[in-house]
């Protein structure tokens, strides 16, 4: 560790105020902290005191200076320190306005003036009581979310207070605006005006947003070139990247039509001509197309986009190419925000697949019937073999003869000498028992035939 005391030199002039000079284990070079005392000893105090700050802070331990001094500082100066970082990234126009202007409401309806005041169970108490949409309310805690982290990275803050509130569910995410058909898109083309329809027509073939449609001028556009295309500069392209989108043959027969003949290069092209929300209603209602359906879902100017997405996706345009003709940084946002599924060839597709279909089977017989069958069968081979007729077995003439003449021939009870067993006996018997009284009573009317 290094750290001394000095009075720094200004024009050549020392200065009466100490300043100090430390670097810490771990630093790699030497920090400058001007300590605002004439006195060496009070300066040589406060530079232990401050050494012993930056060592607790260096290694966690306490809460910093700045995260102290910020806590007693208002939440409207930090708010302009903000949106000061935010114009300084160069963020876009819209952004800075939603930054600038619901951050201050939101500072108020939750009672707000300070960090202090900022924690969870407030935000929770207000939003259930609010009586917002759940799209409102979740915006608002993005934006204020996107506040912390910065006070956070500029060590304002240890921890965001609010990043333990979860998003309220919002079963129309994403459902809210829908895209027009093929149909409806040729009704709009043909009923509006023609300056309007030609930004229509631009929007549905490119998916351009509204502000990158104010900051195209002339030059950007490229209509005589083999493959005509337009040139979105990072000045005005959400992402702040340059992208280039090629224009169908349609598109750019229309733009070279619209452009006037002393249009300079540098002249905005749809700047001033862009539809608010009721022209676009009239427009809406000459084509015949509801703005609202009846699930609820409107369309408006940037679900002119949604449509482009959504003849991507119809047209069989793969999800990584309508990705990067969207110009999205996620897939969930493309195939899930900006396509329609209710415009996608459902049936159409579903016919595609291969025709598949069950062999037809011969009828099954009845298992109990079958069985029963086979017993008889069964029953059946057992008597011929112990009378020998089915073995084929020679037998005299006399037994051959009686032994037909008596089985033609009802007998009475009694007369082989022996009684007939009750019927209720047979029941009870398994059928190994009423196999061996068969066989005696075979036998014994073979020795009754030969001996009469």
């Amino acid at each position: 560790m290094i750290a001394y005391l000095f009075q720094p030199v200004r024009s050549g002039e020392k200065s009466r105020l100490w300043s100090a000079r430390i670097r810490l284990d771990g630093w790699s070079k030497l920090r400058h902290f001007p300590l605002h005392v004439t006195d060496k000893r009070v300066a040589d105090q406060k530079m232990r005191e401050l050494i012993t700050e930056l060592e607790r802070e260096t290694h966690g331990v306490g809460v910093p200076k700045a995260t102290r001094k910020a806590q007693q500082t208002p939440l409207l100066e930090h708010h302009a320190a903000f949106l000061a970082a935010c114009e300084s990234a160069k963020l876009s126009p819209n952004t800075l306005n939603k930054y600038r202007h619901s951050l201050p409401k939101l500072f108020e309806r939750c009672g707000w003036k300070s960090l202090r005041d900022v924690s969870a169970p407030s935000f929770v108490a207000w939003r259930e009581r609010s009586g917002l949409l759940p799209k409102t309310v979740n915006d608002l805690l993005g934006s204020m979310r996107t506040m912390l982290l910065w006070m956070r990275r500029s060590r304002l803050i240890l921890a965001d207070p609010l990043s333990e509130v979860r998003k309220v569910h919002n079963d129309r995410l994403g459902s809210f605006r829908r895209s027009l058909s093929v149909e409806e898109l040729q009704r709009l083309l043909a009923k509006s005006p023609r300056h309007r329809a030609v930004i229509y027509q631009t929007i549905v073939y490119t998916g351009l947003r509204r502000a990158e449609m104010n900051g195209l001028k002339w030059d950007d556009f490229k209509l005589s070139d083999a493959h005509p295309h337009v040139r979105v500069p990072s000045s005005i392209s959400k992402n702040r990247k340059e992208s280039i989108h090629h224009l169908r043959p349609e598109l750019a027969e229309t733009l070279r039509m619209a452009r006037p003949a002393g249009a300079k290069p540098d002249d905005f092209v749809f700047r001033g001509q862009m539809p608010r929300i009721p022209t676009f209603k009239r427009d809406l209602a000459a084509a015949g197309i509801p703005f609202e359906d009846a699930r609820g879902r409107r369309i408006d100017l940037h679900g002119l986009r949604k449509t482009y997405g959504t003849m991507l996706a119809a047209a069989g345009v793969s999800p990584r190419v309508a990705m990067e003709l969207m110009r999205h940084s996620d897939m969930k946002l493309t195939m899930g925000v900006y396509t329609d599924v209710a415009q996608l060839p459902m049936i159409a597709e579903t016919a595609r697949l291969p025709s598949l279909t069950l062999p037809q089977t011969p009828a099954v017989p009845n298992l109990s019937e079958g069985k029963s069958l086979a017993k008889g069968a069964q029953m059946r081979a057992q008597i011929d073999a112990q009378t020998g007729v089915a073995a084929g077995l020679n037998l005299t003439p006399s037994v051959a003869s009686g032994q037909s003449s008596s089985l033609c021939i009802p007998l009475k009870d009694g007369a082989l000498g022996h009684e007939k067993a009750p019927q209720d006996d047979l029941r009870r018997f398994p059928e190994m028992e009423r196999a061996k009284r068969l066989e005696l009573s075979t036998s014994t009317l073979a020795r009754w035939c030969s001996t009469n």
